[in-house]
């Protein structure tokens, strides 16, 4: 373990400072539940409807899912929730919907008990008790991928620079967002997906369990459900199995070199417990593959592949044009420019490269892939998105590398630092979320980083006003 580090805070400390920031996560987004009326809106409806229409219509057809949604509108005026042409069938994926079903369970039973206690509360999946609820479910599963990303730090990091990071990260990264506001989106549960199964990687000695693996398998396939682009987190055990990974960091420089051994890549214990991995996670995607192939006639015809054509885009995905400046740099959603903690993440496991190469290595490339997938494709700002909303599953990536960065620095005399700056970064994000639920600048049309940066010296009088208006 590191041995110069952060003033320690204890157990009980970490459990008081957890509750602090669910009892804020809860009030901030109960606040916005309350003023607004609902919590399913955006693509959140995509998510939410299909289940809705299995569930009571008995089929998966949405259309009056979306005539619905297309009158309805927050209790303080604005555009209704759901515009545009409806759709016969949702393009996004079954698997939100599935795991938080328990959620949306418990939210019939509420609207059940109302209604028999005379309050006017309809008992049709479409009323609040059903999406407070189907919310709350995704905020829990949200903080526990906080909870197990700390767990995962604490075996490397001291326990004060782990929960600094899990602070950061739960109110200044591309999580917080989607974990506050809109809660309905995939990306607070794709969180906890990829979390719990770096946390099973990392910490568990899957290579020679079945068992394990299947669970592995089980965790990637649901997480492939709720968001296809997480299926590349493939990769880690791959890379784990073949190259190993250091239980804990010591000041004794390593190669990495001399850890590659092509050999290994044809061992057969290897093989197959990569292959009970890959296995398991294909056969959770078939009855999402299935259900494409009946909606729209053919893979080739699912929305995801088509849309950047019919746009205008020539295509959906260009492999040999990403735009990984702009993904990362830029002021039109780069993820460093947005959300500057998740840069320092990034120092953090350069500087802890040398004491840990082969699980940083394995990380770097896990979020490497995210980059690149997310850069060629069409809408590689992420439509209308809070930040780098689609980096929200490399979420533990980055809390280890936050925590590694403030380890490190506190052999330099920077710890007194550590709380500050993450503060100020917190605070800082609050006003970027400001701008974008203010409107001051556009949900999805490019925005300049000095624009962004003007805005935030002028977003809380321009925020009072637009409230002060809707209450005038």
């Amino acid at each position: 373990m590191v041995n110069l580090k952060l003033t320690q805070l204890n157990d009980q400390d970490i459990k008081r400072l957890f509750i602090v920031g669910i009892i804020v996560t809860l009030i901030i987004f109960l606040i916005k539940f309350c003023l607004t009326g609902f919590g399913v809106f955006g693509d959140g409806i995509g998510y939410y409807a299909p289940m809705r229409s299995l569930l009571f219509d008995g089929n998966l057809k949405v259309i009056n899912e979306h005539e619905f949604y297309s009158k309805s509108a927050s209790w303080l005026g604005g555009a209704v929730r759901s515009s545009g042409p409806a759709v016969e069938y949702s393009k996004y994926t079954l698997g939100l919907g599935l795991i938080l079903l328990p959620f949306f369970a418990i939210g019939h039973f509420v609207a059940l008990v109302l209604s028999a206690l005379g309050v006017p509360v309809e008992v049709n999946g479409l009323s609040w008790p059903y999406e407070l609820f189907y919310c709350l479910g995704s905020i829990g599963f949200g903080v526990a991928g906080l909870w197990l990303s700390y767990r995962t730090a604490i075996r490397f990091f001291s326990k004060t620079a782990a929960a600094i990071a899990v602070g950061g990260i739960w109110f200044a990264s591309p999580l917080t967002y989607y974990l506050l506001i809109e809660v309905s989106m995939s990306h607070a549960v794709s969180q906890f997906l990829i979390s719990l199964f770096l946390y099973l990687c990392i910490t568990n000695s899957w290579q020679k369990s079945w068992r394990s693996q299947v669970l592995l398998g089980m965790v990637l396939g649901l997480a492939a459900l709720v968001r296809p682009q997480d299926i590349l987190f493939m990769i880690v055990p791959v890379l784990m199995g073949w190259l190993g990974i250091e239980e804990n960091l010591d000041s004794t420089p390593k190669n990495l070199l001399k850890h590659i051994k092509f050999k290994a890549l044809f061992n057969k214990n290897y093989l197959q417990a990569i292959a009970i991995i890959f296995l398991v996670t294909l056969l959770m995607q078939l009855p999402q593959i299935l259900i494409y192939i009946w909606q729209y006639g053919g893979l080739d015809k699912i929305p995801y592949l088509e849309e950047g054509k019919a746009r205008g885009y020539g295509g959906s995905f260009h492999w040999f044009k990403p735009e990984i400046f702009n993904v990362l740099f830029s002021g039109y959603r780069g993820l460093f420019t947005w959300h500057p903690l998740v840069f320092l993440g990034t120092i953090g496991l350069g500087l802890t490269f040398k004491k840990s190469p082969r699980l940083i290595s394995i990380l770097l490339i896990a979020f490497v892939l995210q980059v690149y997938l997310i850069s060629a494709w069409w809408c590689w700002w992420q439509g209308a998105s809070m930040g780098g909303r689609m980096f929200a599953n490399c979420t533990l990536i980055f809390i280890l590398g936050l925590a590694a960065f403030w380890d490190y620095q506190a052999t330099r005399k920077w710890k007194k630092w550590a709380v500050s700056i993450t503060s100020f970064f917190i605070f800082w994000n609050i006003l970027m979320m400001l701008q974008y639920q203010s409107g001051m600048i556009p949900p999805e049309d490019p925005v300049t980083l000095t624009q962004l940066l003007q805005n935030q010296f002028k977003i809380i009088p321009f925020f009072i006003q637009r409230v002060f208006n809707k209450f005038t």
